[in-house]
């Protein structure tokens, strides 16, 4: 996993996605990989305006495990303007790397960016869970026996 810095410009968020996509963290890589490999997997659905939505596969599988398991981090004034709308920055702070920001959304039920803002407090995943949860994943079994 590559670590990518945080950019602080006015188009950080999209660079940073980007970024990411070339370097991604394993629940994204695996969950793709399941997306063509598992066909009892919904890997989408489509909207009544038929807008297709993709799904992150294992986020979706693991997530009352994940949810249950997040510890709280309680933002203060400066917290709130440091990260509002930055939930990358946030991720690169606490775990190092942007590419969890994903993470954060959903657990703490953003749907997207404009909504990561105004918190008390802020639901943190356990990377030690997130990690136990991709263990015995088929993806994961094959990356390990690659190298």
């Amino acid at each position: 996993m590559k670590s990518v810095s945080v950019l602080n410009t006015q188009n950080s968020f999209s660079r940073t996605v980007d970024n990411q996509r070339r370097n991604s963290h394993d629940i994204e890589a695996a969950s793709y990989h399941d997306k063509y490999t598992n066909e009892d997997l919904q890997h989408y659905k489509t909207t009544s305006n038929n807008i297709i939505l993709f799904d992150n596969i294992l986020l979706n599988k693991y997530y009352n495990r994940i949810k249950s398991t997040c510890t709280k981090k309680y933002f203060d004034r400066e917290d709130n303007i440091k990260y509002r709308y930055r939930p990358e920055a946030l991720a690169s702070d606490v775990y190092g790397i942007p590419g969890l920001w994903y993470l954060i959304l959903k657990v703490n039920s953003c749907e997207d960016c404009s909504e990561f803002t105004d918190f008390d407090y802020v639901l943190m995943p356990d990377l030690n869970i997130i990690n136990d949860c991709l263990t015995n994943e088929e993806y994961m079994l094959k990356k390990q026996k690659s190298r």
